[in-house]
Parts: structure tokens; sequence; C-alpha cells
């Protein structure tokens, strides 16, 4: 099974309106004529479409590149900002519990991640486009959407 979930972001401020496209399943964007023979890698990552050009990566910010390479050459490598996980994620978050570091993916950044990815599952349910209301966590236009965004858990489970 596989999908292609298109979402919209309105301008918000003085920040321009967003497009973005999730290819899941084994599903690829179209391969930018400015890699040339290289392939996209099929377990995954990041391709950016700016107006200057393109940013690309590969899983969870590896080997970065500027396309053109022309464009990657003339910026150079950028500083890295951010610590890198030293192992995997599952055991960067391990040792975030066990408080010997910090998750590199901040629930204040991954949560709101997580729910634009889920609501991509949601409207794939729902069978159409949604609208969703962030602020009040709600979809506006499919009639007891509630089901896709809730759970009723069994008994002796519930969240209190």
């Amino acid at each position: 099974m596989a999908c292609t979930t298109y979402y919209e972001f309105p301008a918000k401020g003085a920040r321009p309106a967003v497009k973005m496209t999730w290819y899941d399943g084994g599903l690829t964007p179209p391969k930018p004529v400015e890699i040339g023979d290289e392939e996209l890698n099929k377990g995954g990552g990041v391709l950016y479409i700016g107006t200057k050009g393109k940013l690309m990566h590969d899983t969870y910010g590896f080997n970065p590149r500027l396309l053109p390479k022309s464009l990657h050459e003339s910026v150079g490598k950028p500083a890295e900002t951010y610590a890198r996980i030293k192992t995997s994620h599952e055991m960067n978050w391990i040792d975030a519990i066990r408080g010997t570091q910090k998750t590199t993916s901040p629930f204040e950044y991954s949560g709101r991640l997580t729910e634009i990815m889920l609501l991509g599952v949601a409207a794939l349910n729902a069978g159409k486009k949604i609208q969703y209301d962030g602020a009040n966590m709600k979809i506006t236009n499919v009639p007891d959407s509630d089901a896709l965004l809730k759970r009723k858990y069994r008994s002796g489970w519930e969240l209190s």
C-alpha cells in the first residue's frame, strides 16, 4: 500500500503559503534533473524546492546537498548547529528518558510534525480533502470526524 498526501499551509504573517507533498510506501517525487545519474534514496529523504534552487537530503538529514551542484559548491557546507545522534533515534529517546542526553527532536517540534503527518492518515481514512482547525484540534469539513482524531479506549486503559 502506498499514498501521496498533499498539504497546504496558509500564509502566516510575513511567511508565504507553503505546499508540501508526502510520498509513502515506496512512492517518490519525480527525480530532479540536477542530480544526473544519482538515484533517489529509496530509504527516504527530503526534497525542498525553492525559488533559487533545491535542497535534498537523505533520511535524518544525512548527505545534505544543494541543487544544482554549482549552488552547493558556491555556498559550501554549513556549520552543524544541532547535536547529532550518536547511536539511533530510538536510543536517543531512551537516553533522554534516562537523563543522559536531550532528544535531538524536541516535543515542541516533533509533536507538531507528528500531528501534521497523522492528519494525512486522517484524510486518507476520510477519503477526501480535510480542513483542519489546529487551535481547536478539529476537522471542520467532515461530519463525525472525531473518530478520525480520537479513539475510545478499552475499559481500564483510559487516559486520565
